[in-house]
């Protein structure tokens, strides 16, 4: 990165911290009430959502088992994806845990030499998915009352990241590859990889526990302080429109969010948290269908809360996160195509405004601890499922 982009980057980060600072002391109360809520939410959902999967995948990633799907699966990611089987892996465990899991497979994976920086950088551009806990779950039954909305934008989300892995299997097609794949894995190799003495299996199983539980809660330190962040950030500047500064203050705040651009509001909220985003959207006076093509781009797109998360779980190598801001925008371009052209087929039904919700949702810490272990279950029968696939094909290709 030229010298020049360095220090704009420096200088607008150094602005942006003051101008905080300044509203943190204004606003004491709301500040501190912010960063209890987002400190609350990082305890009792993202923590038992996310700790199980961070910790269970980092122990495939160090033991070589996600090398075993690999040498099993590249038969159907190379020619799809230009990816080998890692992607299905990354792919499988970011869907069933949702953000930003994706980013921190990657980076184990590029810091394990598994990959190489162009893979990576593929991989970042489908592999970084929502959950379909959240999008079902949280927005579709909790915020919009509609599980058929949560459904379309899930589908919709989903679809939209395959496209861009297609789209990116190009992307650095001239380099070559340091590491070699065999087209045509067999059962017996992938073991053999796996039971590799000269492979990650050198290490003990307790130096593979110890570093799998110690890299996993330093990355969810890092995510939740994030949380407690942007947390802090939205609730000053937007949430709570804390602008009525301006009455309190008597200054010209020129940006300023009246009662009547709530949804430039919640818009502006979702490019920063997604979660505050959609809320606020569904609170909006939109009809049904707009909320739903509004949603799934800022779900798709991600917010500066979720990249932050994955910036800091990337920082240790050099994949572009310019590309990686690229890749999520189109993301959520696509999402919001694709929502678009599903409602027209299949008309969502329209809820009256201010009705109350008919389903309860209680994010305890036990209820999704469950939910994460019931989705990390169908995520291993969904490698299954693949694998046997795989041998179906084979077979009939031995039999032609």
């Amino acid at each position: 990165m030229p010298l020049k982009h360095k220090k704009f980057q420096r200088l607008i980060l150094a602005f942006s911290s003051l101008l905080i600072i300044i509203l943190i002391i204004f606003f004491p109360e709301h500040s501190l009430q912010a960063a209890i809520k987002g400190l609350d939410t990082w305890l009792k959902v993202v923590l038992p959502a996310l700790l199980p999967f961070f910790i269970v995948t980092e122990i495939m990633v160090q033991s070589g088992l996600a090398d075993f799907f690999s040498n099993l699966l590249t038969p159907l990611m190379r020619p799809l994806f230009n990816c080998p089987g890692h992607s299905s892996f990354v792919w499988i465990m970011s869907t069933s845990s949702g953000y930003p899991m994706g980013a921190k497979l990657i980076a184990s994976l590029y810091e394990e030499g598994d990959i190489t920086r162009a893979e990576g950088q593929r991989m970042l551009a489908f592999c970084n998915t929502s959950g379909p806990l959240f999008m079902i779950g949280a927005v579709g039954i909790g915020m919009l009352n509609s599980p058929q909305a949560g459904k379309i934008i899930a589908i919709c989300h989903y679809l939209a990241a395959l496209i861009l892995g297609l789209l990116f299997r190009f992307y650095g097609r001239e380099k070559k590859y340091k590491i070699t794949y065999s087209l045509k894995p067999n059962m017996r190799s992938a073991i053999n990889q796996l039971l590799d003495s000269k492979g990650k299996s050198r290490k003990s199983l307790g130096t593979i526990l110890g570093d799998s539980v110690r890299s996993s809660m330093q990355a969810q330190l890092l995510i939740g302080g994030f949380i407690i962040l942007f947390s802090v950030i939205i609730n000053l500047i937007i949430v709570n429109g804390n602008f009525n500064i301006v009455n309190e203050t008597r200054n010209n705040w020129t940006f300023v969010f009246s009662e009547g651009s709530r949804t430039i509001k919640a818009l502006g909220a979702g490019l920063l948290e997604i979660t505050t985003g959609c809320r606020l959207l569904s609170d909006t006076m939109l009809d049904m269908e707009s909320k739903i093509i509004a949603t799934s781009f800022i779900i798709g797109w991600g917010g500066l809360s979720i990249h932050s998360q994955a910036i800091s779980l990337l920082a240790n190598t050099d994949l572009s996160i310019g590309l990686y801001f690229f890749t999520k925008f189109l993301h959520g371009i696509l999402s919001a195509i694709l929502t678009h052209i599903f409602i027209l087929f299949s008309p969502v039904d329209s809820i009256p405004a201010f009705s109350g919700p008919n389903y309860i949702i209680n994010p305890t810490m036990y209820n999704t601890f469950i939910a994460s272990l019931k989705l990390l279950t169908s995520a291993f029968f969904s490698l299954l499922a693949i694998y046997f696939l795989i041998l179906l094909i084979k077979a009939i290709r031995v039999r032609d």
